[in-house]
């Protein structure tokens, strides 16, 4: 919390800086230089909250991923989609690593976001739960889907299935123009330890 602390310290007094200098600014209000480099700033300080509660060793079990996927959930698609959030990964809650806490984490929010951003959507549906050796991820929208084999100019499907693979996942995504969308993630679990207080 102290380096996340610093970091937005320095972002204010750079857009102070900024402020003054562009008052007279041209231009449309969304292309300023302020309102990029805010922008950016948002989604630096965004980033960094993300690695400092990944690598906090208090948000080591599952349940602890759960929460903050739920929270991200209902906080991204506000009263725009319905959400519908199912879970029991508390009934049998265990330590993960933080980089599998991570990479589950940014796979899932890509995933929120691409949602919120393309699917015109109104209800979205999420299940969270150990399988036996295995923890799965569902996301489901009822959206206007898409073809998963076209090309997209965007990052995100790569950078989801590049995050699948640094941790030997699977992940499946099944769309149809008109059918909504859903993504399926399966983390193997090669150790398992009993929740300790």
């Amino acid at each position: 919390m102290y380096v996340e602390g610093k970091l937005q310290n320095k972002v204010i007094a750079i857009l102070s800086e900024i402020a003054q200098r562009s008052k007279n600014s041209p231009g449309p209000p969304d292309r300023t230089p302020l309102f990029e480099i805010a922008g950016i700033s948002r989604d630096l300080i965004d980033s960094m909250s993300d690695i400092v509660w990944a690598i906090n060793p208090e948000h080591d079990h599952l349940s602890n991923l759960g929460y903050r996927m739920r929270r991200l959930a209902t906080d991204l698609l506000g009263s725009q989609m319905a959400l519908e959030f199912r879970s029991f990964v508390a009934d049998h809650d265990l330590r993960i690593g933080a980089n599998v806490r991570r990479q589950v984490y940014l796979i899932f929010k890509e995933a929120i976001h691409n949602v919120v951003r393309h699917s015109g959507a109104s209800r979205v549906a999420v299940g969270f739960d150990r399988v036996q050796d295995s923890l799965v991820l569902q996301l489901t929208d009822d959206g206007k889907g898409f073809d998963p084999a076209a090309g997209y100019d965007g990052h995100g499907l790569i950078n989801m299935r590049k995050r699948a693979a640094g941790l030997g996942a699977s992940l499946e995504l099944r769309s149809e123009p008109g059918h909504g969308a859903t993504l399926k993630l399966i983390v193997h679990l090669e150790q398992q330890r009993p929740w300790q207080h």
